[in-house]
């Protein structure tokens, strides 16, 4: 694979990132510019640096981007530019008519179809419900409950709970002096807009890291880095052709005691390429249960010391991840902090209970845990992080008028006790689901929370045929912007530059 197919990936994921910046700009400061509390240029700088921190913090939604939605084995850098292509399509028509569709089900919606495209229309190639082991508890992944459910949940959500927190500052300041309330919200809305920008940098910023990491993944995984130049090393990832290839073994039915300690050697050699983290800690606890698993077929006792040696080495990986998260500063800022924590997973444990779980089944215990070591999503490297904030911050920056307008102005006129209410709610919302791994729209949160809002001052403040037309825009966004990435794959397809 050329080089320059991996730059381009990672252009046109940037360039979707900061169309997402700027189209989405609305989501956290069309409220607090409604209310006239700031300007527009206030507004967007605040939402600018809010965004920046917030795409710093915790990268579960990157991981299930990066891992938890389609089968990698039909994905590819060029699959993934055709995806993102079919993401910043709809993002610009929905943004040229002004309507705030979601730029979270674009990239998902576009992911898919591509995938299906490149699977040659396997349904298998998206993962719609998977059972996980997480931690000794089942974890639900796939589209389904990462993507559609959070979907329809969301919105009822964001307006219940703006109609709620709305009707109970009714109720609590009926007797306050007009003057006071607007006064006091004017203040506290720059808080809860600085929460709302920091949100949507938490939940929108991560997807594109995410798409990023998974086009990485895939290129380390099929050995296109192998003859990298030394300036490059950074695009390559921890998985390596080598580990994919020993963890598919140890999965074949047909795995003997001799392919296990094969494996077992292969993935020791390889975690001590990689530095400390999940991977290296995953890698050698399936090593060591490998080197366990042939010196109890074969009574090797070299096989039965090496498998001490790997667990030795895995606990002290753990011990060092468990140190650095101890050490970081963003767990520990109030609020913050509940959204950046990071439990470190006891791999050793983990592989135990996929075993027992697998064993309880009827199924293969060692391929059970190769799996699950294998279907691992890699830590996103802080490059990626880094650059895709600023990237994000920088469209922010270049701002979204039209949606501004519609969500700020047409939708309800509000005052700076609204704002605050939806704000609140609608970054709640984000920063929970974003916590949990959830690909929630901005965009759905904070409109609904708006409409929340404006339902509890009274039903006919809303604008219900502007409301009709942004709905109709959510439901065509996911198969819309699959269309189009399905498009372009086949394109790619027919001229083959994808097979």
């Amino acid at each position: 694979m050329s080089l320059w197919i991996i730059f381009f990936v990672i252009f046109v994921a940037l360039a979707f990132e900061y169309i997402n910046g700027f189209h989405d700009t609305a989501n956290s400061i069309a409220t607090v510019v409604g209310t006239k509390v700031l300007t527009p240029r206030q507004a967007i700088f605040l939402a600018a640096v809010t965004n920046l921190i917030g795409a710093l913090a915790g990268h579960a939604v990157a991981k299930t981007v990066s891992s938890g939605l389609v089968d990698s084995q039909f994905i590819s850098p060029l699959v993934i530019a055709c995806a993102l292509l079919g993401g910043i399509v709809w993002n610009l028509i929905t943004w040229w008519f002004g309507l705030p569709s979601s730029s979270t089900h674009a990239l998902v919606g576009a992911l898919c179809g591509a995938a299906f495209a490149s699977s040659h229309g396997s349904i298998k190639s998206i993962i719609w419900s998977v059972e996980k082991f997480q931690d000794g508890k089942v974890v639900m992944e796939g589209v389904l409950h990462k993507v559609v459910i959070p979907m329809v949940t969301s919105p009822v959500i964001g307006f219940v709970g703006g109609f709620l927190i709305m009707g109970l500052f009714y109720l609590i300041l009926r007797s306050a002096r007009p003057r006071f309330i607007n006064r006091f919200f004017g203040k506290a809305q720059i808080a809860s807009a600085a929460y709302m920008g920091f949100a949507h940098g938490l939940a929108d910023a991560q997807k594109t890291m995410g798409i990023i990491t998974l086009a990485l993944v895939t290129a380390t995984a099929a050995g296109s880095f192998q003859s990298l130049p030394s300036w490059c090393s950074f695009l390559r990832m921890e998985k390596s052709q080598r580990t994919e290839q020993v963890l598919k073994d140890a999965i074949d039915d047909a795995a003997t005691p001799e392919t296990y300690a094969t494996s077992a050697q292969a993935l020791e050699e390889e975690s001590q390429k990689l530095k400390a983290g999940e991977f290296k800690e995953a890698a050698q606890s399936m090593s060591a249960l490998l080197y366990l698993t042939h010196a109890s077929a074969t009574a090797s006792e070299s096989s039965a010391a090496a498998a001490e040696r790997m667990k030795s080495a895995s606990a002290s990986t753990h011990q060092e991840l468990e140190v650095f998260q101890k050490s970081r500063i963003l767990p520990k800022i109030p609020l913050i902090g509940l959204m950046d924590k990071a439990k470190v997973t006891d791999w050793e444990k983990s592989l135990a209970s996929e075993m027992a779980n697998a064993k309880k089944d009827g199924k293969p215990e060692i391929a059970a845990a190769a799996k699950k070591v294998k279907d691992l999503a890699p830590d996103v490297p802080v490059w990626i992080k880094v650059i895709c904030a600023l990237t994000m911050a920088a469209g922010t920056a270049a701002g979204g008028w039209k949606i501004i307008k519609t969500l700020g102005h047409k939708m309800v006129k509000l005052q700076p006790v609204h704002g605050f209410a939806a704000e609140t709610t609608a970054a709640t919302l984000l920063a929970v689901t974003g916590s949990l791994g959830m690909t929630v729209s901005t965009t759905h949160s904070i409109t609904t929370s708006i409409m929340g809002v404006g339902c509890a001052k009274r039903f006919n403040a809303l604008n219900f045929s502007l409301v009709e037309r942004i709905i109709w825009a959510w439901v065509l966004t996911l198969p819309a912007a699959a269309g189009v990435a399905w498009f372009m794959v086949k394109a790619f397809q027919f001229f083959g530059w994808l097979p």
